[in-house]
């Protein structure tokens, strides 16, 4: 007799699901180190933007009442900040459910999904989950090769993700590059834009979001609150399109995804442009300068605009992991991007950071 597993949605069976970082609990409980520095999941080290702790200390005791469903203030803010009408803006349990109800609504089991190999994790994890066939393009320099997506765009391709910056390696696509890509893919594939790390990006060529959403309407912009805000463990985030795109993913979004608590915080924290701002230039003085100390201990350092850096050097990634994480680091290996010589760490503070490169020279020394 067949049991319910037998019938099992074609996909899911053989999937392998998303990989988080190490938790500081669980380094603290196996290797037990005096201190615990984790640069493992790309987290702003400044924290939340004090007004949004304020908000959550003094969050109301109204916990009996549902959330707003439509998280009308919020989206407001948005609206105003991003400079488009609130009927173009879905809000998410993170910027990861956007993704998937993107999924929901346009994958199954006789359409495809096209990506660039060494791309955000989730993406191949959506696609398959709904049947679909994943298409990866290579990529060039570890940068998403964009010119050659249209070419490997099947009749079926229903929907393509873009990640920029790019999680793991942090690379970028110029605007231009994005542009000839939209002016070339067919209206009937959704181009899903990535721009979790958009706030650490320096490049003065980088995408304008405000021209394509203008000109496509089969673009679909997604950002988080995780990153630059620091609220990743109330996970919200939202996403950017036409009205009739944003319409029909509301159709499937669940009615009270995203919590009271999460829209107040997230509401106060990108209003606090100062915090912003300061997690900025954290970022952009010490990614160099970790990058270059990296180099000059003998590491190859892919170039990125993100808050983290994946380097690889003359050693076994998966031991020097362990290594670290012995003595109080935590560091993010990335085999399962298929990057399996690579170690990929976050941009912390200055004594954080300071903290791993003494570890790491004391290892490769030795």
């Amino acid at each position: 007799m067949k049991d319910i597993l037998d019938f099992l949605n074609h996909g899911i069976d053989d999937l392998h699901p998303y990989e988080p970082g190490r938790s500081i609990d669980e380094v603290i409980e196996e290797y037990k180190p005096e201190k615990v520095v984790k640069l493992a999941s790309n987290e702003n080290p400044l924290g939340p933007s004090s007004k949004a702790l304020n908000a959550i200390k003094n969050f109301s005791e109204d916990l009996h009442l549902y959330p707003d469903g439509d998280a009308s203030r919020l989206k407001r803010l948005i609206s105003k900040t991003e400079n488009i009408d609130t009927n173009q803006i879905i809000i998410g349990n993170g910027s990861n459910e956007i993704l998937e109800l993107s999924a929901r609504a346009f994958l199954n089991k006789d359409s495809s999904a096209i990506m660039s190999k060494h791309a955000f994790a989730v993406y191949k994890i959506v696609t398959q989950a709904c049947g679909s066939e994943i298409i990866e393009v290579p990529m060039l320099n570890w940068t998403h090769d964009l010119a050659r997506f249209p070419e490997s765009i099947k009749d079926n391709t229903r929907v393509c993700f873009v990640a920029n910056p790019n999680n793991p390696t942090g690379t970028y696509n110029s605007h231009n590059d994005f542009l000839d890509l939209m002016k070339k893919i067919p209206s009937s594939v959704l181009v899903i834009l990535d721009l979790a790390y958009f706030e650490y990006v320096d490049a003065e060529d980088y995408v304008k979001p405000n021209e394509l959403l203008k000109e496509f309407k089969n673009l679909l912009i997604t950002k988080t609150f995780s990153k630059i805000q620091g609220l990743a463990s109330l996970r919200i985030g939202y996403g950017i399109g036409s009205e009739k795109l944003i319409s029909t993913l509301n159709k499937i979004r669940q009615p009270f995804n995203t919590n009271t608590l999460a829209q107040d915080a997230a509401f106060h924290a990108m209003s606090d442009r100062e915090h912003i701002s300061k997690s900025i230039e954290l970022n952009l003085s010490e990614r160099d300068r970790v990058n270059d100390e990296l180099t000059n201990i003998g590491f190859e350092c892919i170039p990125s605009q993100g808050n983290f850096i994946s380097f690889k050097g003359n050693f076994d990634a998966q031991l020097i992991f362990v290594e670290l994480m012995k003595m109080g680091v935590i560091v993010r290996p990335i085999s399962l991007y298929e990057m399996p010589e690579f170690l990929r760490v976050t941009i912390g503070t200055q004594e954080e950071n300071n903290y791993f490169l003494n570890k790491i020279k004391s290892l490769v020394n030795e």
